[in-house]
C-alpha cells in the first residue's frame, strides 16, 4: 500500500515500523527505492512432506533467501523515469536544454528492453535472474553474504522446484557449448514430441469417437467439448489473441467439416 508525504506528516519513512504501508517522500532520492525495499530480497522456506519431516534431522537447513534481480531492474527503471520526468520539464519550462536528455531518453528505452527479456526469459526453466536458495551453490552463497541480517527480513514466500541438498554445478556451467547445444535440442525436442502427440489426440480423438457412435448428438456433443479443450489450451501456451482465435477457428473448421461428412453417411445409409 502506498502513501505519499503530507506536510502534516514530518516523517515520511515508517516503513521499517509498518511494512505493509510504504510512504513516498519525492522529496527523498530514496523513493524509488521504498516501493521496491521488501520484495528485493525474500525469505524462502521448503516444503517438506510428512515423511519428509521425518526422515530429516533436526538440524538439516530448510529456510533461505531469494534475490530477485528484475526488481533491481524496476528500481532502475523509475530512477531514469524520474530523471526523464524532471529533465522534460526542465525543457518545458527553461530556456536551456538540460544537459543529457537524450541519452537518459535511450538508456530508459534500454532498459525496457532488458526488463521484456526478463520477462520472457521467466516462462523458461532455470531463471537466470534468481539467486535462489533453492540451489545448493545459491544458497551457501546468501547465508554467506546475508549473514546475520537475514533476521531483518519479514516478506517469506515458497520454494519453488527441488530442494538442492548437495553441491552440484549448473549444466550450463559446468559442460561445454556442444554439450549446452545437445541439451537444449533434446528439451525442445521432448517439448516438441509432447505438442505433437497432444494435437494428434484431439485431432483422432473426436473422430474415432463419433466413428463409433455415429450419433448426430455424439459429434455435436464431441465437436464442442474438443473445440472448447483446444481453445483452452492454445489460450495457454500461446500469447497473441490473434493466433489463439486463427488456431481455434482452423481446429473447429477441421471438426464441422468431419461432422458434416458424417452425418451425411449416416443419412445415406
Amino acid at each position: 500500500m502506498l502513501d505519499f508525504f503530507s506536510p502534516q506528516r514530518t516523517s515520511g519513512r515508517n516503513d521499517v515500523e509498518n511494512p505493509g504501508r510504504v510512504y513516498v517522500d519525492f522529496r527523498d532520492d530514496r523513493w524509488t527505492l521504498d516501493i521496491n525495499l521488501h520484495n528485493i530480497i525474500t525469505t524462502i522456506s521448503k516444503q517438506k512432506t510428512w515423511a519428509e519431516s521425518i526422515r530429516e534431522k533436526w538440524h538439516d537447513i530448510t529456510r533461505s533467501y531469494r534475490v530477485n534481480f528484475a526488481v533491481l531492474q524496476r528500481i532502475y527503471l523509475a530512477q531514469l523515469r524520474e530523471r526523464l520526468v524532471r529533465q522534460a520539464v526542465d525543457l518545458r519550462f527553461n530556456r536551456e536544454q538540460p544537459l543529457g536528455w537524450a541519452d537518459t531518453l535511450k538508456e530508459y528505452i534500454q532498459a525496457l528492453q532488458d526488463y521484456d527479456y526478463m520477462e520472457k526469459r521467466s516462462l523458461l526453466p532455470g531463471d537466470p535472474f534468481y539467486a535462489s536458495g533453492e540451489q545448493y551453490l545459491d544458497r551457501k552463497l546468501l547465508e554467506h553474504v546475508v549473514g546475520s541480517r537475514g533476521d531483518q527480513l519479514e516478506k517469506e514466500t515458497r520454494a519453488v522446484g527441488r530442494w538442492e541438498t548437495e553441491a552440484a554445478e549448473p549444466p550450463s556451467i559446468r559442460d561445454t557449448r556442444r554439450d549446452n547445444y545437445h541439451r537444449s535440442w533434446t528439451q525442445g525436442f521432448r517439448r516438441r514430441i509432447g505438442v505433437a502427440a497432444a494435437g494428434g489426440a484431439l485431432l483422432v480423438a473426436p473422430m474415432w469417437l463419433m466413428v463409433l457412435r455415429n450419433t448426430l448428438y455424439t459429434a455435436l456433443v464431441s465437436t464442442t467439448a474438443f473445440v472448447a479443450l483446444f481453445g483452452l489450451m492454445a489460450a495457454i501456451f500461446l500469447t497473441s489473441v490473434m493466433e489463439v482465435m486463427s488456431c481455434t477457428a482452423a481446429y473447429a473448421a477441421v471438426l464441422v467439416v468431419f461432422v458434416g461428412l458424417t452425418t451425411e453417411n449416416r443419412m445415406d445409409v
